[in-house]
C-alpha cells in the first residue's frame, strides 16, 4: 500500500514538472533572440543587452521591445559607418536609436536590409560600448 502511494506521488511530481517545463513564455521570442514573427524583447542595463545576438529575415521589418532594467540611461543604436571599430558594417539607414531612462520601456521597428549580413548594435553613452554593451544583429 505504501509502495503504491509513493509510486502515485512520484508520478504526480513528474507530471507537474513536465507541465511546468512546457509552460514557457509566450512573448514571441526564443532563447536565442530570434523573433517568432517580427518582434523580439530585449533588456538593457549595466553594461549589456539581453539577448545580445538577434536575427531577422532580409527585407522584413523587425520590432524590438526594449526595457532599461539598469540604473542609468542606455540606448540601442545602429549608426551608419564604421566609427565603432571592427565588425561594425554600414547600416542602410542613417541612424536607428532608442534611448531609455532607468525603468523605462519602448520599442523601435527596423526595416532590415534586403541582403544578408551582420550588424553591430551598441549603446552610445560614453564608456558603455567600451564596457561591453554591444551585440550583433544577423540578417538572414
Amino acid at each position: 500500500m505504501i509502495r503504491r502511494v509513493l509510486l502515485l506521488f512520484s508520478a504526480g511530481i513528474i507530471a507537474a514538472m513536465g507541465l511546468a517545463a512546457c509552460n514557457g513564455d509566450d512573448d514571441g521570442d526564443d532563447a536565442n533572440g530570434v523573433g517568432n514573427g517580427d518582434s523580439i524583447s530585449m533588456d538593457m542595463g549595466e553594461f549589456y543587452f539581453d539577448p545580445d545576438d538577434i536575427s531577422g529575415d532580409a527585407g522584413s521589418e523587425l520590432t524590438i521591445e526594449l526595457e532599461n532594467t539598469g540604473s542609468q540611461v542606455h540606448n540601442f543604436t545602429i549608426e551608419e559607418g564604421d566609427a565603432r571599430g571592427d565588425g561594425f558594417d554600414a547600416w542602410p539607414d542613417s541612424e536607428v536609436q532608442l534611448e531609455l531612462t532607468e525603468g523605462e520601456s519602448g520599442s523601435l521597428t527596423l526595416s532590415l536590409p534586403d541582403e544578408a549580413g551582420e550588424y553591430e548594435f551598441i549603446c552610445t553613452i560614453p564608456g558603455h560600448y567600451e564596457s561591453g554593451q554591444w551585440g550583433t544583429l544577423t540578417v538572414n
